[in-house]
């Protein structure tokens, strides 16, 4: 049997130990990305039929798709170092594996394939109804969907062959032991310069239009489909899709696939290579010891352990680990980032009138709720998890799951809170909102940290691994897309529950009394409701199945 089918085999067993909730995985991101498929299918019937946009429909389409790729290109490309460096040159099997009378240059082109699905895997899931919608509403050339889903897979890999062939250098000449810490500064540093960057192209000059209800809406849409970035990867994938609509292949298709394809071959036989001259030092060696005097236990660690008891104690350790690993708070910043260079193109486009205003406003409440599920899949529900080989501890221990289950929802809200709010009050302020929305912003956000918070840690408690080759894996596991599926449903069903008041918003934009109206208390009361079904119900779950949790 080869490596691959063996590990397949593996991947399927885990799958298959519990149907039920691979079912229940399976049905709901069925149902989350076929609504987004109709949601793009409308979007595009309507753009092609509104009669102010007219000829310029395919052009501002495929401005759309770029902005999609661009958006998702740099989501690979801002996380995707710290994970290469573990996949790579890190994972817990490596040795194992490279002690198989298996061919290394195969192992390793396994592990570059394991990064590109960890790294890239949801990005490109994302992507799929997206494709399907564009290429429905526009009656597409049935070669339009393979070469659509080749040219994004093969955009998504030149970020990944990025990272991959960026943490051989790091590897090689960090500091012994310090190479995780430098990756950090060097995803930090890269989403710095795109802010810079973006800031010094100043793409708010093409978007310069009179405040005119309908004639500046027109001229918005034009100067926005003059918006091309052909120098950029993300246009030769629109280009390439935009062609096979009519049946054609375009070259810029030729020469991503060409390009992708090359650079994870690349990457594989330099990782290779690299194990195979021993220029990996700095991952299996120790800084140097340095002798600390003992300390006395700081103020706020006694306070937690007094007043929480064990609760309190959980929370002093993983506040500890969590500022030591930086596999855990790096997440944070290279997502901040990335919200950050979101909002700083949003405060750059002069939009015209209020109401346009509030409808992006709108817009972004529905935003923030996505962000913070991807902020959620990497920070909260991996937990648990990472208590890993210590877990023993644990069960030998007189501490009781529930304890341990809400030390994770206590320690990881605050950071999702200041994370979600601060997103939803940055909207309001760059957009200048109406009142109404300026107050619902921050407080979906906010019922939206508490909600997918609890929702990850307690899937992460129902469906704990403690054993794991690298923790970027712990995002595709089957537990993961089973939050993700309820995560975008809960985002969904927010959506829905703030579209009255949204509505009401660009009706009424002077409205300020709206949320101290009985409409508006209600839809403040039934957002409570939902936001407490998707907390304790996960969470009270989690801690009864790692309760049965054998391990």
């Amino acid at each position: 049997m080869t490596l691959a089918a063996l590990r397949l085999r593996g991947a399927l067993r885990s799958l298959a130990a519990r149907p039920a909730w691979l079912a229940g995985s399976l049905l709901l991101l069925t149902a989350v990305t076929y609504g987004g498929y109709r949601l793009v299918r409308a979007g595009v019937t309507w753009i092609y039929a509104y009669p102010l946009i007219d000829t310029i429909a395919p052009a501002v389409t495929q401005r759309s798709l770029e902005g999609l790729f661009l958006m998702l290109m740099a989501a690979v490309l801002f996380s995707v170092l710290v994970a290469s460096i573990g996949t790579l040159y890190g994972s817990d099997d490596l040795e194992l594996l490279l002690a198989h009378p298996t061919d290394a240059a195969r192992v390793f082109g396994m592990k570059v394939l394991e990064l590109f699905v960890n790294a890239a895997g949801l990005p490109l899931l994302f992507t799929l109804p997206v494709l399907a919608g564009v290429g429905v509403a526009l009656d597409a050339h049935p070669l339009y969907y393979p070469v659509s889903v080749l040219a994004a897979a093969a955009l998504y890999a030149l970020p990944v062959t990025l990272g991959a062939l960026l943490a051989l250098v790091l590897v090689r000449l960090s500091p012994a032991g310090r190479v995780r810490e430098v990756a950090t500064a060097v995803s930090i540093s890269a989403a710095a310069a795109a802010l810079l960057g973006l800031r010094a192209l100043r793409p708010e000059q093409l978007l310069r239009v009179d405040p005119q209800d309908t004639a500046a809406f027109e001229s918005f849409l034009t100067a926005f489909a003059r918006l091309e970035i052909g120098w950029l990867p993300p246009a030769w994938a629109t280009n390439a899709s935009w062609a096979a609509l009519d049946g054609r292949l375009h070259a810029s298709f030729a020469a991503l696939v060409g390009l992708g394809g090359l650079g994870l071959l690349l990457s594989g036989s330099l990782a290779h290579l690299a194990f195979a001259r021993g220029w990996v030092r700095s991952l299996d060696t120790a800084p140097a010891a340095r002798t600390r005097a003992a300390r006395p236990t700081p103020a706020w660690e006694r306070f937690l352990t007094r007043r929480l008891g064990a609760v309190g104690a959980i929370l002093a350790k993983d506040a500890r680990v969590f500022a030591r690993d930086v596999q855990q708070w790096s997440q944070v910043i290279v997502l901040a980032a990335l919200a950050g260079v979101y909002f700083v193109s949003l405060a750059a486009i002069p939009v015209p009138t209020q109401q346009f205003r509030d409808v992006m406003g709108a817009l972004n409440i529905a935003f923030v709720s996505f962000i913070v599920a991807g902020v959620a899949l990497r920070i909260a529900y991996p937990t648990v998890s990472y208590e890993a080989g210590s877990y023993w501890l644990a069960q030998v221990q007189p501490l009781r799951k529930r304890s341990l289950v809400l030390a994770k929802f206590l320690f990881t809200l605050p950071l999702m809170l200041a994370l979600a709010v601060g997103l939803g009050v940055a909207a309001g302020r760059v957009l200048d909102l109406s009142p109404t929305l300026a107050f619902g912003a921050p407080l979906a956000a906010g019922f939206s940290a508490v909600g997918l918070t609890g929702l990850a840690v307690g899937l992460g408690a129902a469906h704990p691994r403690f054993q794991y080759t690298n923790p970027n894996e712990l995002a595709m596991t089957p537990g993961a897309l089973t939050f993700m599926g309820l995560a975008l449903l809960y985002a969904t069903l927010t959506t829905l529950l703030l579209a009255r008041p949204a509505w009401t918003a660009l009706q009424r934009p002077g409205a300020a009394a709206y949320w101290t109206s009985p409409e508006g208390l209600a839809v403040i009361a039934m957002l409570t409701a939902l936001t407490l079904l998707a907390t304790v119900l996960p969470l009270w779950h989690g801690t009864r199945q790692l309760t049965r949790f054998e391990g």
